[in-house]
């Protein structure tokens, strides 16, 4: 009895040691596994282009079959430095919208948009398929991305040329407009091999209107130069300059400028200072009677992009014939703590004052900006902001001028958003400001909402439905947007927008109504040449308009 219990036990613990070793063997394939699905996830860096900006909206030339997904954070950058941070809010097949986080200075169409991002490959770990090879079992090849890691060509030349036109015809001719013309953007990094980037954007146009000599030039051709510069900044390099036209990332208060920039960077920490003239808008000509510069400290901290830190202090001055016009501070904090927070902020503060005639030293808040984005979930996001701009007096010419760093179309005051992803592409959003008189007639307000689908029943149509009840310090006014797009064969698109507008001016007690009916076209005959085409027309109690935007480019 004793033997036969025995062997019992014995075959007992040999079952257990076999099943011990059992769930050793899967939890060790399923480590195994585990790895190799970890190591098929790699960090790429994905290059698009932004085909369009509106408002605070900028669009992507790319979208699911790109690898963009809502929530992605995008680095907008021109001339191959940092300009601003968008994160992707919706995305169809082949396009994407995202919101503005923040911006030095303004996106434009053209600008480089760069997403960092781990991307799963959809090959099974044991398989053995190469990566370069296409899916014999799908037919269908595998996207190539180029890693982080690959080395910048020589000469590396972007950019496009264009032929423009731009028309209104009015009821009343004062406001008719006609200008044909041509635009160069060119963008040539490492060049020659030296890390250099050139960076070349302008036009020029001939008016044909009556009122070509407005501004007090009697010459109908007309240049616009703005941006004109060589620069070297590479990250990884001690120093970086600038020369030429163009804006700093440090000091972006300071705005566009002619002339140089140059810094040092020791660890962290970045030091330099910039000094030039005044940018004349309507002309390439450089006025050195007015002049600005500034000194900063940046530093800069984070192991990666989503990750990181960035905060400027600068003294500033704007001279004019060497006589002091403006002097103040500049502050500027960035902060990125994941895909999900993000801060910016910037301040300038007046170091003069004047008080019945008389300059005095101050230290006063001349503006301050700051916005403030949560992403909790895949699907909600969330901003707030303050957007305070005040009036800065300039001692030598004499003029009051908005704040340099904001859009002066943005509303003072408080602002705050939400937007709600749905299934199938919906998304829901609303948005609210609040500015307080400050001596005007009373209070005003925005409230809006918006529903847009980014791909109808997997059409590839988006379209969306707008309300605003605005009231303004002198009127008040009800907004209804409607809007349609889509694109066809990856080549040509098609957008169609419907926008009315009743609103009453309390002083008149008189009520009014616009109605603005848009199409915008664009159409890609090769992977370079492509035209674009725009039509409002616009339709109100007072005047009627048309407003007519054409263009045939070549990009390179």
């Amino acid at each position: 009895m004793a033997i036969i219990q025995l062997n019992f036990m014995v075959k007992k613990t040999q079952r257990i040691i076999t099943a011990v070793k059992l769930q050793w063997f899967f939890a060790f394939a399923l480590i195994v596994v585990r790895c190799s699905t970890l190591s098929a996830q790699e960090k790429h860096e994905l290059h698009f282009t932004v085909s369009y900006v509106a408002a605070s909206v900028v669009y992507i030339n790319s979208g699911r079959e790109g690898n963009i997904a809502v929530g992605d954070t995008v680095s907008i950058q021109h001339a191959s430095v940092r300009i601003g941070v968008v994160v992707v809010t919706a995305v169809s097949k082949k396009s994407s919208a995202a919101q503005i986080v923040s911006q030095t200075t303004s996106i434009a169409a053209g600008d480089e948009a760069v997403l960092v991002k781990i991307i799963e490959k959809e090959e099974s770990p044991f398989a053995a398929v190469k990566k370069n090879e296409p899916d014999t079992l799908s037919g269908k090849s595998a996207i190539l991305v180029l890693p982080v890691t690959a080395t910048m060509n020589e000469n590396l030349v972007t950019g496009r040329a264009g032929l423009q036109y731009i028309g209104t015809l009015a009821e009343d001719s004062r406001l008719n407009l006609s200008q044909p013309s041509v635009v160069l953007r060119l963008n040539i990094q490492n060049v020659y091999n030296t890390g250099l980037v050139f960076s070349l954007y302008g036009r020029t146009y001939y008016d044909l209107s009556d009122i070509y000599s407005r501004y007090g030039d009697k010459n109908r051709m007309k240049n616009r130069m703005y941006d004109f510069s060589l620069q070297k900044a590479d990250a990884n390099a001690p120093m970086g300059y600038g020369i030429g036209r163009l804006s700093s990332e440090y000091v972006g208060g300071m705005g566009t400028f002619d002339g140089g920039q140059f810094f040092y960077r020791y660890d962290n920490f970045t030091s330099g200072f910039l000094y030039g003239a005044k940018v004349q808008d309507r002309t390439i000509g450089i006025d050195a009677n007015e002049t600005k510069g500034a000194f900063f400290v940046n530093a800069k901290f984070g192991s990666d992009f989503l990750h990181q830190y960035s905060g400027t202090v600068a003294y500033g001055r704007q001279l004019v014939k060497g006589n002091m016009d403006r002097e103040f501070f500049y502050l500027q904090n960035f902060f990125m703590m994941g895909s999900e927070l993000s801060f910016y902020e910037s301040s300038e503060f007046e170091l003069n004052d004047i008080d019945k005639g008389v300059k005095s030293r101050t230290f006063k808040l001349s503006n301050t900006f700051f916005s403030i984005n949560y992403y909790p979930l895949q699907w909600l996001s969330s901003n707030i902001g303050y957007d305070g701009t005040r009036s800065v007096y300039l001692f030598e010419s004499m003029k009051s001028i908005s704040d340099t760093l904001l859009d002066k179309n943005i509303m003072n005051g408080f602002r705050a958003g939400a937007t709600i992803r749905l299934p199938y592409f919906m998304s829901l959003s609303g948005n609210i400001s609040y500015r307080s008189k400050k001596g005007d007639s009373r209070d005003s307000r925005n409230i809006s909402g918006t529903y847009r689908i980014s791909d109808l029943l997997q059409t590839e149509i988006g379209a969306g439905l707008r309300y605003a009840d605005i009231r303004g310090v002198y009127s008040d006014g009800t907004n209804i947007t409607f809007d349609l797009d889509r694109t066809f064969f990856s080549a040509m698109s098609l957008a169609l927008r419907y926008d009315y507008y009743k609103y009453s001016i309390l002083v008149l007690h008189q009520s009014y109504t616009t109605h603005t009916l848009t199409l915008n076209s664009s159409y890609r005959f090769s992977k370079r040449l492509f035209s674009s085409f725009a039509v409002d027309g616009i339709l109100d109690n007072t005047m009627n308009s048309v407003r007519v935007y054409a263009e045939l480019g070549y990009r390179f």
